[in-house]
């Protein structure tokens, strides 16, 4: 089971990392590495190829993930020699789970149609830091088609877009004139 096998994986990672005092730099290579994932779809094809030997897989993983700590490179051959590379996302991103979890870390994702400036940006984080007792971990995304504002703080989702608003109102009006069919036919049939 993909779940069970990678959570198992992460958890020993964590706990080893957090022993160890190298928590904090096992979740910078996991973000890392996550993100390599995510740019570069050829890493998990290259992973995957049986003919590829575990040192140049290895290599691979090391440049992607920046990966210099001595615990993550055992890790890494911990799951090669396993064949579990095809797990090291799911892995990569139970870690970073367990790590926000742990540190009481609240991820905000604030999408503007420019780029947010530094004071907005702390000013924001402090706002949500007294609200939510957590520590903010901000994410700007510039969108320049998007008029207003959307904000994702862990799973709630705040739009204010103008498209997300619009698109309610239309909804709403077809709504309200599927009503009014209804009822222009019902006046008729009597």
């Amino acid at each position: 089971d993909i779940g069970t096998i990678s959570s198992r994986y992460a958890k020993a990672l964590f706990s080893l990392a957090k022993e160890k005092g190298l928590e904090t730099r096992v979740y910078d290579d996991m973000k890392m590495l996550a993100d390599s994932f995510s740019l570069e779809p050829g890493l998990r094809v290259a992973l995957g190829n049986p003919i590829l030997p575990a040192e140049e897989k290895l290599k691979l993983l090391t440049a992607a993930g920046g990966i210099e700590s001595p615990l993550d490179e055992r890790f890494m051959h911990l799951v090669l020699e396993h064949k579990r590379e095809s797990l090291l996302l799911f892995m990569a991103h139970i870690y970073i789970h367990l790590y926000r979890k742990d540190k009481r870390i609240t991820r905000v994702q604030f999408s503007t149609a420019v780029p947010v400036s530094e004071e907005v940006k702390v000013h924001l984080q402090n706002k949500l830091k007294e609200e939510t007792g957590s520590t903010i971990e901000f994410s700007g995304i510039v969108q320049p088609e998007l008029i207003g504002f959307r904000l994702r703080i862990g799973n709630y989702r705040i739009d204010a877009s103008y498209a997300t608003q619009l698109r309610d109102i239309r909804a709403g009006y077809s709504k309200t004139d599927k009503n009014r069919k209804k009822y222009d036919r019902s006046d008729k049939s009597e």
